[in-house]
């Protein structure tokens, strides 16, 4: 009887006595370093092309020639542009940089950059969502009230547009958000292996 229990106590011991898998610190600082210089990448050309779109709305609206839309409109969302590139270059503020950190330091780096993913993605679409609501309620005012057909119409194209943005959009920031998430989870799992003793 005790020769089988015997053989239970050392295999348990054995068990035990195994090493627990290390993180393979190298490829996280490799994945880290792509990640980081994916989001500097986007960063910049994200303010460049708000910078431009500032720029080339507000032409347009200040045009002499420029129809109430476009001055209104065009120009109301040049001057939004600022304050939400802005938020998301605060957002971003302690993401810029991986390099020189610390494993512990590295995965809280990575983690926070995969929630702020998530943010981004569901404050951008409620964003853009709520911009169409703002146009199409626009749209059915100018036309009820009679605006001139060159109004109304750059109102409707403009639903159109976003019509079919929207989906695409949608569909793309769908997907960021799942990759984050997923990898989030891993990342978050990593760290508790990192952190028990």
């Amino acid at each position: 009887m005790n020769g089988p229990m015997k053989d239970w106590d050392a295999m348990g011991a054995d068990w035990r006595q195994q090493a627990v898998p290390t993180i393979d610190v190298d490829a996280l600082r490799v994945e880290a370093g792509q990640q980081g210089r994916r989001l500097r990448r986007t960063l910049v050309l994200e303010t460049l092309l708000a910078v431009f779109s500032v720029v080339f709305l507000g032409w347009i609206a200040l045009k002499p020639d420029a129809t109430p839309v476009q001055t209104w409109l065009l120009g109301s969302v040049a001057v939004l542009i600022v304050p939400y590139q802005a938020y998301v270059l605060w957002l971003r503020r302690r993401e810029w940089s991986e390099s020189g950190l610390e494993v512990d330091d590295l995965l809280d780096v990575e983690i926070r950059r995969c929630t702020t993913t998530l943010h981004y993605w569901r404050f951008g679409m409620f964003f853009t969502l709520l911009f169409w609501l703002v146009m199409h309620v626009a749209m059915w005012i100018g036309m009820l009230a009679g605006w001139p057909a060159e109004t109304v119409v750059e109102l409707i194209a403009v639903q159109i547009g976003y019509v079919l943005m929207i989906p695409l959009v949608g569909g793309y920031g769908v997907r960021r958000c799942n990759l984050a998430r997923a990898r989030c989870q891993r990342l978050a799992a990593l760290r508790e292996q990192l952190r028990t003793p």
